[in-house]
This record gives structure tokens, sequence and C-alpha cells, in this order.
């Protein structure tokens, strides 16, 4: 009986802070490749921010290495700001992972780089190039918002809101510190479902929701 190959693949996790948990991430893309029937060769996480450099990476590194010795035939992972929030270095990685043959899910969007004959495909790396480009904005966003609110806090209030300092986090640092949980919070999203979404407590979602003026 002639034996199938499954296609190998290497699932790619990464989270903001060490506080935030991987497994979420990883046990739903384990679930997709059960159904699509492929064979999961690696299972890479990060907990670094997504603005690191790719050469200070440790995770992509291996992620490299496992393309450059054909361990694997793809690779995928939850959303494309997981592969980071800087649009040239996200670029960069699809490229580098192209020019091995190497195809790129994105599973929230159903994107993939490749087509099944090897080639690039077109449409996909344009709407990658896009939400890449969004991840970044959004945090540039939520950086300048977080700083111009503390700045306020500052010079027309004559305070500073928040916690005492040496004592509690400011607010500036808990929103920079947890960007995935603020966007979903701005989606709408329940706070149980973006404790389950991002990996954290639901009293740290309920912290952020707080944190962000919310009632």
């Amino acid at each position: 009986m002639a034996m199938t190959n499954k296609i190998r693949i290497a699932i790619f996790v990464r989270v903001s802070t060490k506080q935030q948990d991987t497994v979420r991430q990883v046990d739903d893309l384990k679930e997709l490749c059960s159904k699509q029937g492929w064979e999961v060769a690696s299972i890479i996480t990060e907990k670094l921010s997504g603005t690191t450099k790719n050469s200070q990476r440790p995770g992509l590194k291996k992620l490299m290495d496992l393309a450059d010795t054909g361990a694997i035939q793809k690779v995928v992972l939850s959303e494309v700001s997981r592969l980071g929030r800087n649009t040239r270095e996200v670029l960069e990685i699809i490229e580098e992972l192209s020019s091995r043959k190497i195809s790129l899910y994105i599973q929230n969007h159903n994107l993939e780089t490749l087509t099944p004959a090897g080639k690039v495909n077109s449409m996909a790396r344009f709407m990658l190039t896009l939400l890449a480009e969004f991840a970044r904005m959004e945090r540039e966003t939520l950086v300048e918002r977080t700083i111009s609110g503390q700045r306020r806090a500052w010079e027309v209030e004559g305070k500073q809101k928040g916690r005492p300092i040496g004592t509690k986090e400011a607010k500036d640092k808990i929103l920079y510190k947890y960007p995935e949980v603020v966007r979903h919070l701005r989606a709408d999203k329940s706070l149980r479902d973006v404790a389950a979404r991002c990996g954290v407590a639901i009293n740290t979602v309920r912290k952020v929701k707080k944190t962000m003026g919310d009632p």
C-alpha cells in the first residue's frame, strides 16, 4: 500500500510579555493542523515584543534553520502580527520563507503565501502587507494615546493619575504591556473571551479595561 506523505508544519506562536500564555494559540493551531491532515514537525514559541528585530529573535532563527534543512514545508500562525509589528521585517520573513519554498498560512484570515504549485500568491502577499501595516499603525496609535493621556494628567490636571511610583503600575505601562488585550477590548469582546484569546487572567483583562477608562 502506498504511503501518503503528510505536509510537515511548524507552528509559530508569539506573545508580547512573559506573563502571557502561549497555550491557547498552540492548541488552536494544533487543532487546525489535525483537521487539515498536516503533520506538526515543530512548535516554536516566543515571548517578546513584536518590535524586536528579526536578528534578535531566537524563535525566528530556529524557524529559518528548519526551513533551511527542509524539515518543514509550511508555517502556520494565528495572525500576521504574531510575526511582528514592524512591517518591513514582517515582509522580510515572508520573503525569506517564500524563497525557500515554505508557505506561510495565516489562520484568522485563511491566507497562504504560496499556491499549491509553489508559486507566490500575489493577492495573499498584498493582503498580508496591508495587515502588517495596520498592526504597526495600531501599536503606534496605542502608544501615542497612552503617552498623550499621561502628559495631560501631568500638565492639565496637575497630577499623575494611576498608581504611586514604586508601588503600582502607571496607566501607560499597563496599556503598553497588554496591547492585544486593548485591541480585543476595543473590538467589544467579552472579558472571558479576551482572557482566552490573549492567554492572560481575567483579572488582568479587568485591570486593563479599567485603565482604558471603560465603565
